[in-house]
């Protein structure tokens, strides 16, 4: 077993080239690891989760160098740029930046777009002003991510720059056993515009960890739109924290969509910090065989007249479970306050099984707050119409799943994205 100790922190901080204030951040987050437990049933957040089967303990993966052209990209990848529309992109394979593609228009323009590695030797002011300040030591997990993390992507937006085509990231994983542990940093200036789409893929894999943080700091009056896809292969067990600082009329379209791994846990807060700020969380899933997928959500409203609106939809069929755990929060300043969160899930066999908890935790007087759950099972008497008029039922009910998921699927404005979803979800309900 490899030790996760001072010294392969200080092994791997040099191996990256890293400046010395990154390594002292990496020391302090190695002792929150050292110092906070793996979380169990007994902790009220993972009190719907069993981590008894996860491979917690395996061996993080180190950079090997690996570069490759753009026609010896894992197949997975290639299939994807056949149907992708993003104007740049990087792709990942384990730890390693193997591709990088991005418009030289768009770079003279002032926009960076590279590894997190590459960024902190060229542009080490950008980087130090937005790392960790959105996800560093909150948990056992977020705390081993920043203490150990090997790659990620950086993506930096000067003020006024409206950046019309998506970028993406693509990360693969390709050999299992390992523990894999990146994360993203996405910086947008006054004013500046972007879409950012992550997709994590694999094969089939033997028990495999992968750890992933993605941090947003939108300065004032951004817009991001923002996506993260995993359809990790069967043994990946995922866990993503992300978290998004809004500043004063800022903007944030958020889309989580998980449908691959043995297990993924994604917990997603937008902090709205500054007035005139607004975030839309929208979320996918669909589970089958013993898959779990579970959400934690935040919309954390620190001043007034700021905007929120949650939308989680998903299914879940065969012994799969899911849950959503979901909080408004407002602090005593939050006046004018609209919010809105909702999670609507369908049941597609009677041994799969949904928790859903939206919760409201409000300290202003001034404010519109909703949020409610549903939880139910196929209506039968919808099959029954559709199989009555010459549908199989399995057609029937993959008809009702598209339906179910289709005004989350219709506030996708990227149609090559929204397509390559809709694919995936129509091939899970055949399984």
């Amino acid at each position: 077993m490899q030790v996760l100790d001072k010294t392969h922190v200080e092994t791997l901080s040099q191996a990256l080239g890293e400046p010395a204030w990154v390594l002292e951040k990496r020391f302090k987050a190695l002792e929150a690891f050292a110092r906070l437990p793996y979380p169990s049933k007994k902790d009220e957040n993972w009190r719907y989760t069993d981590l008894s089967e996860a491979p917690l303990e395996l061996p993080v993966e180190a950079p090997k160098g690996l570069k490759l052209s753009r026609d010896e990209l894992p197949e997975p990848v290639r299939r994807r740029l056949e149907k992708t529309d993003v104007s740049g992109f990087l792709v990942f394979v384990g730890p390693d930046l193997v591709y990088a593609e991005v418009p030289e228009e768009l770079r003279q323009k002032g926009l960076v777009f590279t590894s997190l590695a590459e960024a902190l030797k060229t542009h080490p002011d950008k980087v130090e002003a937005a790392l960790f300040q959105a996800v560093y030591t909150e948990d056992k997990f977020a705390a081993e991510n920043s203490a150990f993390f090997t790659h990620g992507a950086f993506l930096y937006v000067p003020a006024g720059l409206e950046v019309e085509k998506p970028l993406g990231v693509f990360k693969v994983l390709l050999e299992g056993g390992k523990a894999s542990a990146g994360r993203s940093l996405l910086f947008l200036e006054d004013n500046a515009k972007a879409a950012y789409i992550e997709e994590y893929l694999s094969l089939d894999l033997s028990p495999t960890l992968h750890l992933s943080a993605t941090e947003m700091v939108l300065r004032p009056g951004a817009r991001l739109r923002h996506a993260h896809v995993q359809t990790f292969g069967e043994g990946v067990w995922h866990f993503h924290r992300q978290r998004a600082l809004l500043e004063r009329d800022s903007g944030l379209n958020d889309l989580v969509v998980n449908l691959g791994g043995r297990y993924a846990r994604s917990e997603v807060a937008s902090e709205l910090l500054g007035p005139g700020s607004e975030s839309e969380m929208l979320g996918l899933y669909f589970g089958h065989g013993r898959q779990q997928f579970d959400h934690y959500t935040l919309q954390h409203h620190v001043e007034h007249h700021t905007r929120s609106d949650l939308l989680y939809k998903g299914a879940v069929k065969d012994e799969a479970r899911a849950v959503f755990s979901g909080l408004i929060k407002l602090e005593k300043g939050a006046q004018k306050t609209d919010a809105y969160q909702a999670n609507r899930n369908l049941l597609l066999s009677p041994t799969a099984r949904v928790d859903s908890i939206p919760q409201l935790e409000i300290g202003a007087n001034d404010v519109r707050c909703t949020h409610g759950s549903t939880t139910a099972p196929v209506d039968e008497m919808q099959l029954f119409y559709l199989q009555s008029r010459g549908l199989p039922r399995g057609l029937a009910q993959e008809l009702l799943v598209k339906a179910h998921l289709a005004d989350v699927l219709s506030r996708i404005p990227l149609k090559a994205l929204r397509a390559h979803i809709e694919a995936v979800i129509e091939e899970k309900v055949r399984i």
